[in-house]
């Protein structure tokens, strides 16, 4: 039950002999696990159940990409899985830049709900409470829906920005209801 990094510890150091200059550490398949990809609240709309906690998700995020950040000291690593944390994640993320576990922290989803999120840490230190991702999985309903013309259906957090994806998120109700 814990991961095996021997190989991907060895692509981020022959990476780094290639001259890559930043490495993004993520890890699973939002179709296939969503949960590892994006730790969340509630499960996406289609049914799929996490087997864990989401806290054990950030965890892992943060444990993995710390290893591959001490594996190549000299490239900046950036991590993820930080938005389950809501209101904290940035406080998480200032720590493990501090501590040196990766050089830079992603926001994924977090910014489809905020995209001013780093103006207002800038600004106030803070996140704005009302615009805080809740990790409530309608941006993966939307990723993971693919019954239309183009595949897949523009994503976005259809709480929290009811005019553009509201009804886009009423057509992909309407098509698995049929």
């Amino acid at each position: 039950m814990r991961e095996e990094l021997s190989e991907p510890l060895e692509l981020a150091r022959k990476l780094a002999g290639a001259g890559v200059s930043l490495i993004n550490v993520t890890m699973g398949n939002p179709y296939s696990n969503p949960h590892v990809v994006r730790p969340a609240e509630i499960p996406p709309v289609d049914g799929y159940h996490a087997p864990e906690h989401p806290l054990v998700g950030v965890l892992r995020h943060f444990r993995i990409a710390a290893a591959i950040q001490q594996a190549v000291p000299d490239v900046p690593v950036v991590g993820s899985g930080y938005s389950w944390l809501q209101d904290f994640a940035p406080h998480a993320a200032a720590a493990n830049v501090a501590a040196r576990r990766v050089a830079l922290a992603g926001f994924g989803r977090a910014t489809l709900s905020h995209p001013e999120f780093a103006r207002a840490l800038a600004e106030t230190g803070r996140l704005d409470r009302k615009k805080v991702c809740r990790t409530f999985s309608y941006c993966t309903g939307l990723m993971r829906a693919k019954g239309n013309d183009l595949g897949q259906y523009p994503t976005g957090c259809p709480p929290f920005d009811k005019e553009v994806y509201g009804p886009i998120w009423k057509e992909v109700e309407d098509s698995r209801k049929k």
